[in-house]
C-alpha cells in the first residue's frame, strides 16, 4: 500500500496583490511551517480514515520544505519520518507583470501554466520534474509490490499528482481517503490482476 499525502494549507496571506508582492509571498509559502492544522486534526479524529496509517512500522517519508514537513510531524513522531529532497514540489518561480494585481493563488496558476508551456523564468524544466517524479514513483512500486512495504509519502500537489499518474498505469488502484483544503490523503494499492 502507499499513501500520497499532500501538506496541510499554508496559513500566509492569499490576498490581491502587485507581483513584487507575489514573490515575497512565494517565499513566504516556501518556508512557513505554519499549516491550518484543524484540517489534520479532523482526519486524525475520524479513526475509520487515520487509523491504517497510525500503524507501527511504516515507511514514512517527507519532503524537506517547511509545509509538508509540518504536515508530517502533526501526523506522525518525527522521529520515524525520512526527509528526502526528491520530494519537494515541482519548481516554481513568479515573474514581473507590471499593473496586475490579483490573488495569490491566481499568481501561482498563471505562473505554473507559463511553466507548463516551457516559460520557466529559470526553474527546472518541466521534463526534469516530470522525470524526478517518475522515478519515486517506481521506487514506491518496486518496495510495495516486491517487498509488500507500505510508505507514506508528505509532499505537494503538482509531484504527488505525477507519481499517482505513474503509479496508476503501473497497475495501482487508487481512491481518495480524505480531503480538507489543500491536506490531502490517496491511497494506491496493488491492482488485482
Amino acid at each position: 500500500m502507499i499513501y500520497l499525502i499532500r501538506h496541510a494549507t499554508p496559513l500566509i496571506d492569499y490576498g490581491r496583490c502587485g507581483a513584487v508582492s507575489a514573490k515575497v509571498l512565494l517565499d513566504e509559502y516556501n518556508q512557513t511551517s505554519s499549516i491550518d492544522e484543524t484540517e489534520i486534526a479532523d482526519f486524525l479524529s475520524r479513526a475509520e480514515l487515520s487509523g491504517p496509517l497510525m500503524t507501527p512500522g511504516l515507511n514514512i517519508i517527507s519532503s524537506p520544505i517547511n509545509r509538508a514537513y509540518a504536515t508530517a510531524c502533526r501526523l506522525f513522531d518525527a522521529g520515524r519520518i525520512r526527509q528526502d529532497n526528491r520530494l519537494k514540489e515541482f519548481d516554481l518561480r513568479l515573474g514581473r507583470v507590471p499593473l496586475l494585481k490579483m490573488g495569490l493563488r491566481q499568481w501561482f496558476a498563471l505562473h505554473r501554466v507559463l511553466w507548463l508551456m516551457g516559460i520557466s523564468l529559470g526553474a527546472a524544466s518541466r521534463r526534469s520534474e516530470h522525470l524526478r517524479a517518475v522515478e519515486v514513483a517506481d521506487e514506491l512500486y518496486t518496495a510495495c509490490t516486491r517487498t509488500g512495504e507500505t510508505t507514506v509519502v508528505v509532499s505537494h500537489g503538482m509531484f504527488l499528482r505525477t507519481v499517482r499518474k505513474t503509479l496508476q498505469k503501473q497497475g495501482m488502484q487508487f481512491r481518495t481517503v480524505y480531503r480538507s483544503g489543500c491536506f490531502t490523503v490517496e491511497a494506491l494499492a496493488p491492482g488485482k490482476g
